[in-house]
């Protein structure tokens, strides 16, 4: 497949601003890019919670329902985890060294049952370069059990989606653990990625991280809790749902939602609009402004703050999502910032429409927003390693890194 290619940045434009008065922030604060106290006292503690709740767990100092609810402790704290912590080694922001990254990265990822390397690749490598692009962002692939995009195609049970899809996102943790990653594995193309290869190292690494996984989640609790298997097993479940929904919960709707835009490229591949352009209107902000949603997020409630500037630690974005806000108000770019409960009902809204049957067998359903149809007549450019934007160009450092 032919590479997208989006409009050249111009000088003055709403990105070569915003970036501007962001390393403007930087000089004058002094502070640095990476990561600092605020993620240290985050990292230790949400291990604290989890070394401290599995402890109370295994040594059964209460009863069966607390037992659940420490469970639960253990599971949130897993996964904000990962999406704190984790998340930013992944970007080679908490460590100067890309190895110390990609092991921080891959221990925060073991917990919550995802493979880290293999995420990685998929959400450096492909999600952050063409967001809400079909066939060229992993997160929008097609899949049998929900429909995200205007442009997949329909099937007729997804007429009710947006009434069976929280039942669906109660399992989609334990889908990747047990299926999805070894299809991803063994997949050799993914959207844009094609000829997959990966070192042989990562075939073993992936067997340990699995076999780790079940042996703190299930062996161990079996083995030492004085409880029936069956009650064992269906806590692990349980835990294992309500993370799952809580991580839906808290990012599905920072670009599935009906406030967000599914590019269709023309025919020779352009986009019609700059990269950042593209992630402004495909991105969707939640409670930006809000720093218990920051510190409990890790910043994916500032996604667009994300994706213009991947290479930041999250404890910069509320810094960053006001300078984002008044430079695209400014430049007349269109920004999407709702509420946590208004970014799941416009998730829910892009369900319901995408769910309906289409007029015409065969057609689909007209995007959210009539702006994505357009097309380019441009000044372009081709989004390479070696030629892209700057932000981009930091997305692929950190791919060359990764592997």
């Amino acid at each position: 497949m032919d590479t997208l290619r989006f409009e050249r940045e111009l000088a003055g434009s709403f990105y070569r601003v915003a970036k501007e008065r962001v390393d403007e922030y930087f000089r004058v604060s002094g502070k640095s890019r990476q990561a600092g106290p605020l993620l240290a006292v985050k990292a230790a503690l949400l291990v604290c919670l989890l070394a401290g709740s599995y402890t109370a767990i295994l040594l059964q100092v209460c009863g069966l329902w607390s037992l659940l609810a420490l469970g639960l402790v253990f599971g949130f704290s897993a996964l904000l985890l990962a999406i704190n912590v984790g998340h930013d080694a992944s970007h080679q922001v908490v460590a100067r060294s890309p190895a110390i990254n990609n092991s921080i990265q891959r221990l925060c990822f073991v917990l919550v049952g995802v493979d880290g390397y293999l995420w990685r690749l998929r959400h450096i490598k492909s999600h952050h370069l063409f967001p809400n692009v079909n066939g060229s962002d992993t997160d929008i692939d097609e899949n049998p059990f929900v429909r995200l995009s205007p442009n997949q195609p329909w099937r007729w049970h997804f007429q009710g989606q947006h009434l069976y899809a929280p039942f669906a996102y109660l399992f989609a943790a334990l889908h990747t653990t047990v299926w999805g990653d070894f299809v991803y594995l063994f997949k050799r193309r993914l959207a844009n990625m094609t000829d997959i290869t990966h070192p042989p190292h990562e075939y073993a690494l992936f067997a340990v991280c699995k076999v780790v996984y079940f042996v703190i989640l299930l062996a161990v609790p079996l083995a030492v809790l004085d409880l029936p298997w069956w009650q064992v097993v269906l806590g692990f479940l349980a835990v294992n749902g309500c993370t799952s929904f809580l991580f839906v919960v808290l990012l599905i709707g920072t670009h599935f939602a009906d406030l967000a835009d599914f590019p269709v490229p023309a025919a020779d591949r352009t986009v019609g609009r700059t990269w950042a352009d593209h992630n402004m209107a495909t991105a969707c902000d939640w409670s930006p402004h809000n720093l218990a949603a920051h510190f409990v997020s890790g910043g994916s409630n500032a996604h667009a703050s994300h994706h213009l500037f991947p290479r930041v630690c999250h404890t910069h974005y509320p810094a960053i999502a006001r300078i984002i806000e008044a430079t695209a108000a400014e430049f007349g770019v269109r920004y999407n910032a709702v509420s946590l409960w208004g970014m799941v009902k416009s998730h829910f809204r892009l369900l319901h429409q995408l769910g309906r049957r289409p007029a015409l067998p065969g057609a689909g359903v007209p995007p959210p927003n009539q702006a994505l149809q357009q097309t380019a007549g441009h000044d372009s450019f081709f989004l390479t390693t070696a030629h892209r934007c700057p932000a981009a160009a930091e997305l692929g450092r950190s791919a060359a890194e990764a592997h």
